[in-house]
């Protein structure tokens, strides 16, 4: 077994010379809660698992400036009483159980990298309104805002072109145009600001997007739309950092999100989130974090879309604990008022440890 291991190592090295290189991602969530009403003794988890091969096609063919990804998911998906009332994902692994080709993809970069185009199949979130400081929370909304209407990220991408633009240092425009679940187009446009405050270079940047969906739409009034579109932005902002003594650094960041969509066609009419991430609160403890968030939604006031309050907020902290190098233990908290924006949906609490293990 130890010779097999060993001779694996070398296969994957050798690999890597080339141009190949293999990463693995584990994560398992367990979650508990309690709301009004619910027996709520058991809990339940589900796991998710990647496996992504990268190609640098200039090691492997000569390709200058050309990259490539295949990226398969296996994610097994439950569900415990009441936690799927909420409009806001509790978990970002929460999915229907499926064993998929999640990504496949390939990148070009022109003009010493002021130009990047990418094609195939592609998770929108990992190129679109994404939040960077936000990765160790848990709850969907974290990630992207919920008023994107049929945006295809997890758990399914979906095939699109993007072209990306970096006509000066700190600004950008990116582009995309992706199939969707449905039958539509969704047609993202985002530009790009960046910026370093102060001499101790504390980074920040703002991305505006605009989205389109184009297609045949169900509106809540029974007629049809052809078209629905909105706008979101992202802003995230470095307040504070210190060098520690033993490597890596304290960091204090910040980030910011809204969001809109056509009340006549979109569950989710509005979104505002926040919050604060502190890197390593513990100086002898340098890979930790701690993070506090709220997230709220706004849902569409039309009779027919069937909402008894009108709006939903989900508070969320967390703190990530690095066991070693390739595994990390996340605890986190999230209370749900209004789930679903239903009467009959009581206040939740819900905690959830989260395993993450790289390989």
């Amino acid at each position: 077994m130890a010779r097999l291991a060993a001779e694996t190592r070398q296969v994957v090295r050798d690999l890597a010379q080339r141009g190949i290189s293999f990463q693995g991602l584990f994560v398992q969530d367990w979650s508990k809660g309690a709301r009004a009403g619910v027996d709520s003794a058991d809990g339940f988890g589900r796991y998710s698992f990647d496996l992504t091969a990268s190609f640098d096609n200039e090691e492997l063919l000569g390709w200058k400036g050309s990259s490539a990804s295949m990226r398969l998911k296996q994610h097994i998906g439950e569900f415990g009483e009441g936690y799927q009332d909420a409009a806001q994902v509790i978990s970002n692994i929460d999915a229907p159980s499926r064993t998929s080709l999640y990504e496949l993809w390939l990148q070009q970069r022109l003009l010493e990298d002021r130009v990047r185009l990418k094609v195939g199949k592609i998770d929108a979130n990992s190129e679109f309104a994404a939040v960077g400081n936000a990765g160790d929370f848990l709850n969907s909304s974290m990630g992207f805002s919920p008023t994107i209407l049929a945006f295809p990220s997890y758990p399914e991408p979906k095939f699109g072109v993007n072209v990306f633009l970096v006509p000066r240092k700190n600004y950008g425009l990116g582009t995309g145009v992706f199939q969707t679940a449905g039958s539509g187009v969704l047609t993202l446009v985002e530009p790009s600001r960046k910026w370093n405050v102060s001499t101790n270079e504390l980074d920040g940047h703002v991305n505006v997007g605009y989205w389109r969906l184009d297609g045949t739409l169900s509106r809540f009034d029974g007629g049809q739309s052809s078209v629905s579109q909105g706008v979101y932005a992202v802003a995230e902002q470095a307040l504070w950092k210190h060098a520690l003594d033993r490597g890596g650094e304290r960091r204090l960041a910040t980030f910011f999100q809204v969001g809109t969509a056509d009340r006549h066609v979109s569950p989710v009419t509005s979104h505002v989130g926040g919050g604060m991430v502190l890197q390593a609160p513990i100086a002898e403890r340098p890979a930790d974090s701690f993070g506090f968030a709220a997230t709220g939604v706004g849902f569409s006031p039309h009779p027919a879309a069937g909402f008894d309050d009108a709006s939903e907020i989900i508070l969320e902290s967390y703190y990530r604990a690095s066991i070693t190098r390739h595994v990390a233990l996340v605890q986190d908290f999230q209370f749900v008022r209004n789930p679903g924006g239903l009467e009959s949906n009581p206040n939740c609490v819900v905690i959830t440890p989260r395993l993450v293990v790289s390989f």
